[in-house]
């Protein structure tokens, strides 16, 4: 099971876009998806038309609900969501006496392993919920979009990634970092996408795959549909699924590490 995910301390990158169509884009090629919402706004599940007034991620991390009975099982074949509403924000508060409240969110988990992927949509800060999610996923991708304030949105995510490891003790990551609306065309995204390969913290974990700035994402959000689900033809549809590939063939690639090494012991 991987586990993954989607971050930037800022906001309008394209952080939930990715997020709702990497876990359908994976889903679509028969893989068994959770996806989970961690941010206190809830756009998965506007995204998804999933009603979300109870039974979210605060029951899960407040009241001790166990993880069935906040999953919402076949929103899409082969995809199931934990969703997320705005009660979240009072998480903070309700876990502050909590012991060890950073790692609450992989206890609860602990018991998830019927699915192939789990990707974990973030709040656009380095909030307790976000610390919970680094803590458990084992790939983090930054978005970027083009402009510089998303650059600093991913450095400070970066560095606060790093503090967050380190504090805990926990277990290396896979860093990547993902261009989102890009537009070739335009001088001020060919001057951001240079600026981030040249980036010295950001440059080393660019993924070799780019989301092109394309409208129908927003139609296709705006109706509460994946690119897929609205327009599989657009450029952006071309885009995730060269950033789904890249998530198959990884998963290839470790489990053939993981038969190297067993062969070689």
């Amino acid at each position: 099971m991987v586990r993954i995910a989607i971050v930037n301390m800022k906001g309008g990158v394209g952080k939930t876009t990715s997020s709702v169509n990497l876990a359908i884009g994976l889903a679509n090629r028969e893989k068994r998806v959770l996806l989970v919402d961690m941010d206190p706004q809830g756009n998965v599940a506007h995204s998804l038309k999933i009603k979300a007034h109870q039974n979210t991620i605060y029951d899960l991390l407040a009241d001790d609900m166990v993880v069935d009975q906040v999953i919402r099982p076949n929103i899409r074949p082969n995809l199931d969501v934990i969703p997320s509403s705005n009660v979240a924000f009072g998480l903070e508060n309700r876990l502050a006496g909590e012991t060890l409240r950073e790692k609450i969110f992989t206890r609860r988990m602990r018991h998830v392993q019927d699915y192939d992927f789990v990707v974990v949509d973030t709040s656009p800060a380095m909030s307790l919920l976000t610390v919970n999610t680094l803590l458990y996923v084992d790939v983090v991708v930054l978005i970027v979009s083009m402009d510089q304030m998303a650059i600093i949105g991913a450095v400070q995510s970066l560095a606060g990634l790093k503090r967050v490891l380190s504090a805990f003790e926990s277990p290396e990551k896979k860093i990547l970092v993902l261009p989102t609306m890009v537009n070739a065309s335009t001088n001020g995204s060919k001057e951001t996408m240079t600026a981030l390969q040249e980036d010295p913290d950001l440059a080393q974990f660019l993924m070799p795959i780019v989301i092109r700035q394309d409208v129908k994402l927003s139609y296709a959000a705006a109706s509460k549909r994946s690119i897929w689900e609205y327009d599989a033809r657009t450029r952006a549809a071309e885009d995730y699924a060269r950033m789904v590939d890249y998530f198959l063939e990884m998963v290839v690639d470790e489990s053939e590490k993981d038969g190297a090494a067993a062969t070689k012991s």
